[in-house]
């Protein structure tokens, strides 16, 4: 009998009703989100890729941008009934960031 960590089961079987954004956010973040939000913060992650990898002037690749911005960008909203998501602007950049829902 093979036997199977009980964390490699559960990513298998939730693999298949994640959406792209989901899964990837996933992969990349281990952090799960809601269909809505992960599609939202998903194209927030790019755009913050785009921007963080022109400042710096080389490409940072997908999972430095998505953490930097779960971790330092991005607030879960506070409460289950809320209707937005919310970002904070980092200390010293507000001139330079634009990021608003």
């Amino acid at each position: 009998m093979m036997f199977y960590p009980l964390e490699y089961v559960i990513d298998k079987t939730l693999e298949r009703s994640l959406s792209k954004e989901q899964w990837l956010l996933k992969k990349l973040t281990n952090k799960r989100f809601d269909a809505n939000e992960s599609r939202i913060l998903w194209n927030r992650i790019a755009d913050h890729k785009w921007y963080v990898s022109e400042r710096l002037g080389r490409d940072i690749g997908l999972k430095v941008a998505a953490i930097d911005f779960i971790e330092n960008i991005y607030e879960t909203p506070r409460r289950k009934g809320s209707s937005g998501m919310s970002f904070r602007i980092p200390f010293g950049t507000a001139e330079n960031m634009t990021y608003t829902t």
